[in-house]
């Protein structure tokens, strides 16, 4: 008899159950019939997520290790549940307190930002469990101009770009990936800058990119393009801050990368852009009649 076969006797029995009651059952019951440690060996359930949020004060007492294991676990352990929700709500990110999705994002764009996701832990008195969907890594690697890359004879596309907080600001030269939909930059360049700050309750997520593992923080921050005229716009992104950059998979094309800039970005500030093939170069305009 399946967990979930079980659960639906007792809720015929006893009635209705809260999350709550149907995550506890649930685990009784897997160790009734396994006698195991559950969080291991737990098959995932496309029905209930299994897992208890700690308190915001639990998580700043984890080690860096503990603190990606308690995302991992529990996204291993709830597999086909996330993927259930990332499908029906179309997220690119969801957070799960008691069972139950309380915040998610169809892109990256409107993730909380350190303030408001504190305060929601703060709030809650409960440390959310928070998903990125894999598709955000779905890059299409093509090496083609500017940026020299590993290949002889080949270079990769580049843009200057600035990046910012409320506060402070710096250059970088970022490759420009229309295979990549989100934007990607070392987490060490961005603190170095004071652009971020790593906090002790900040969700360090773990995934992989061309069958390399990495590890990162979202950092929403602000993107801005100049034209040689002076014009220029920015659009607030989410960024995804990799640690170890240089040897993380998104600097195997390019050794010398420091930023990975996505098309969502640039859809959203519709610049034109002139690939100048012959001098390698990126020409960015904005049109005197776009807004």
């Amino acid at each position: 008899m399946t967990t979930e076969t079980l659960i639906q006797e007792v809720r015929e029995k006893a009635g209705v159950l809260d999350n709550n009651g149907e995550q506890l059952l649930a685990t009784i019951v897997k160790i009734l019939q396994g006698g195991e440690d559950t969080s291991t060996t737990q098959q995932p359930s496309e029905q209930i997520f299994i897992g208890r949020n700690i308190t915001p004060e639990e998580y700043e007492a984890l080690s860096r290790e503990e603190k990606r294991r308690y995302i991992a676990d529990a996204e291993k352990r709830n597999k086909c549940w996330v993927e259930n929700q990332f499908n029906r709500l179309q997220a690119d990110w969801i957070m799960v307190v008691d069972g139950q999705v309380v915040m998610h994002g169809t892109t990256l764009d409107n993730y909380p930002d350190d303030e408001d996701f504190l305060a929601f832990c703060e709030n809650t008195g409960k440390f959310p469990f928070a998903f990125i969907n894999p598709r955000v890594f779905f890059i299409e690697e093509r090496p083609t101009v500017w940026h020299k890359t590993n290949s002889p004879y080949d270079a990769y596309p580049a843009l200057t770009i600035t990046v910012s907080d409320n506060t402070k600001r710096f250059q970088t030269e970022a490759d420009l990936d229309t295979g990549a939909a989100d934007c990607y930059c070392s987490s060490d360049l961005l603190i170095m800058n004071g652009i971020i700050k790593i906090k002790s309750r900040n969700v360090e997520y773990t995934s992989e990119h061309l069958s390399r593992p990495f590890a990162y923080f979202i950092k929403p921050l602000w993107l801005e393009l100049a034209d040689p005229n002076g014009i220029s716009r920015r659009w607030r992104a989410s960024i995804v801050c990799v640690n170890d950059w240089h040897r993380s998979p998104f600097t195997a094309i390019n050794r010398n990368r420091t930023f990975l800039l996505g098309r969502r970005v640039l859809l959203n500030l519709r610049p034109r852009l002139v690939l100048d093939f012959d001098n390698r170069c990126t020409e960015v305009r904005f049109g005197e009649a776009a807004s």
